[in-house]
């Protein structure tokens, strides 16, 4: 007996994430308005939630999903695997900083949370997604991401 393998594309709205990401701006200043290291607690808790557990315990992304059906925002699909490469990039950059904190090397960890910041800026602003396009560049050489 033959298995055929059905490939489903995960499909996320664009909406919520531009609010996602918005929201997740906010945090990052937040953080270095305050250099509180229990934002950035936060926000690893949101991302590892987010990629590895399940989006509904992700407090920012239940606030995001709330916003777009409060503002009745007409849905806007997108191809979520490339998210999905973001939100690790995201989270790579966020253990980073946190483990530059830890070793009080608040100024490494300032410019790291800035670069995701200026990351998130233009995904909430413009629409454009740096590891997502970078994700795509990959994809188009033939490049597979196994596993990340």
């Amino acid at each position: 007996m033959s298995q055929t393998k059905y490939e489903t594309k995960n499909i996320s709205d664009e909406n919520q994430s531009r609010l996602h990401a918005g929201l997740l701006v906010a945090l990052m200043c937040a953080y270095m308005l305050s250099a509180n290291v229990a934002v950035l607690y936060v926000l690893v808790y949101d991302f590892l939630m987010r990629i590895y557990m399940a989006p509904h315990m992700s407090p920012i992304y239940l606030i995001s999903t709330f916003l777009v059906k409060i503002i009745g925002a007409k849905e806007k699909l997108t191809d979520e695997n490339a998210k999905e490469f973001a939100s690790h990039v995201g989270l790579t950059l966020l253990f980073a900083s946190l483990g530059a904190e830890l070793l009080n090397q608040t100024t490494v960890a300032f410019l790291l949370v800035g670069f995701l910041s200026v990351w998130k800026i233009a995904e909430a602003t413009k629409e454009i997604c740096f590891a997502c396009k970078f994700y795509e560049l990959l994809k188009s050489r033939n490049i597979e991401l196994e596993s990340l």
